[in-house]
């Protein structure tokens, strides 16, 4: 996202947005409004669209998507890319190691030499085209439409029987204040986030009183017109990954973090903690002592030179971003309850949609989601398979095959 200084001036770092962010809100924000504008617009034609798509997919449109693409590059509007490179995205980049394990010829077309997760596949005698992931050809599309609105999300979810945090999605600070009243009557501290995307960037935890509120929406609100105000649930974020209509991954995201020992102080866990070869880049970083990890240690009543008892968790950071040392284990799927398993098919059906994913936060995957608190906070349309792949812990789960096995079935190595 460029941003909206002048370009001869440095780019700005944005505290709220994290080691990686840059103070482009304006544009991150009108980009969102124009979405929703276009996509009022586009409705009539979304409409005929859907009613002629069975007959237009039946002629494999997709075909004529490598001969676009060269045509294009030969008239230099763009090149053709034919093996990923460091320009790709995590996901797009184990999606097109798995093609090439395949056999699958998979390319991307990127105008004006941009990558812009352009694609096209080809297997036998088929070919798809598709950017980001690769969808079925009869696949319904309505989902798309809502999925990625965490507003819209809390009330579809809450309709289909789906455990959900209380709040509600803001454009005002009169009714940010009076979800949050709401949620402290019930003893609850809260979070406040923007509405579309953000990546844990201008996301606030533990909300207790009004200041902290305002200052929080008003942050909220300078990445997306509205803001969600929502009960804050204890316990880690889950992230599980549906394929066609079946579960392919669920990684839980712990935030940084260490496990006592009763040997050694908070100081000497992170210090082996970082000797973590993963920890070395590219997806996984250290854990740093700052201002976030004082303060959360100072509300364990600890300090870095603290010995904690053996077993003790001990949070560093209030966020799970890979970026402030956050760690990834992937839960096999035999240690999951049969009730959260059941959950998940009312969500595949209240989304019915073939590639997504959702976030929910429980404390533990192996008891029933109905013995703890429980919430779908997030769901995704475009998910980030390479988080299967590449866990700190736990045993990596090929979600790009499952991907693929969708596609092209009969490039299956099993079959």
């Amino acid at each position: 996202m460029p941003d909206v200084s002048s370009s001869k001036s440095p780019r700005r770092q944005c505290p709220d947005c994290g080691p990686a962010g840059v103070a482009s809100h304006a544009v991150e924000r009108w980009s969102v409004r124009a979405d929703e504008a276009i996509g009022l617009l586009q409705l009539p034609m979304a409409a005929i669209w859907r009613m002629t798509r069975p007959a237009v997919s039946a002629t494999r449109p997709g075909r004529i998507t490598p001969s676009a693409a060269r045509l294009a590059a030969a008239m230099g509007l763009g090149i053709i890319v034919e093996h990923p490179d460091k320009e790709n995205t995590a996901h797009a980049t184990v999606l097109w190691r798995e093609a090439e394990r395949r056999g699958i010829a998979m390319r991307e077309f990127r105008p004006f030499g941009l990558p812009r997760e352009l694609f096209w596949a080809s297997y036998g005698n088929d070919t798809r085209g598709f950017d980001g992931l690769p969808r079925p050809r009869a696949a319904s599309d309505r989902a798309l439409d809502w999925m990625d609105d965490k507003g819209i999300i809390l009330k579809r979810f809450r309709n289909a029987g789906v455990p959900v945090p209380r709040g509600e999605s803001c454009t005002t600070l009169a009714q940010a204040e009076r979800a949050f009243d709401a949620i402290a009557r019930g003893g609850r501290a809260a979070i406040v986030k923007p509405s579309i995307g953000s990546r844990s960037r201008h996301t606030f935890t533990n909300i207790t009183g009004a200041d902290a509120l305002r200052r929080a929406f008003r942050s909220a609100k300078q990445l997306s017109p509205r803001a969600i105000v929502e009960e804050e649930i204890p316990g880690f974020v889950f992230r599980v990954t549906f394929v066609n209509g079946r579960v392919e991954g669920i990684m839980r995201r712990e935030p940084p973090h260490v496990i006592g020992d009763g040997a050694h102080t908070v100081r000497e866990l992170v210090d082996r903690e970082n000797a973590h070869p993963l920890r070395r880049g590219p997806v996984f970083s250290p854990i740093v002592f700052g201002d976030e990890a004082n303060a959360m240690l100072g509300a364990q009543r600890l300090t870095p030179d603290s010995i904690p008892e053996a077993g003790r968790m001990v949070p560093l950071h209030p966020k799970v971003s890979r970026l402030y040392g956050a760690s990834t284990t992937e839960i096999a799927f035999a240690d999951v309850h049969s009730d959260n398993s059941a959950m998940f098919k009312t969500i595949a059906e209240a989304v019915d949609d073939p590639l997504f994913g959702v976030d929910i936060i429980m404390e533990d995957m192996a008891r029933s989601w109905r013995s703890q608190a429980c919430g779908v906070i997030e769901c995704n349309s475009l998910p980030a398979i390479d988080v299967h792949h590449d866990p700190l812990r736990g045993t990596p789960r090929n979600a790009a095959g499952a991907v693929w096995n969708m596609i092209f079935p009969a490039s299956d190595p099993r079959a």
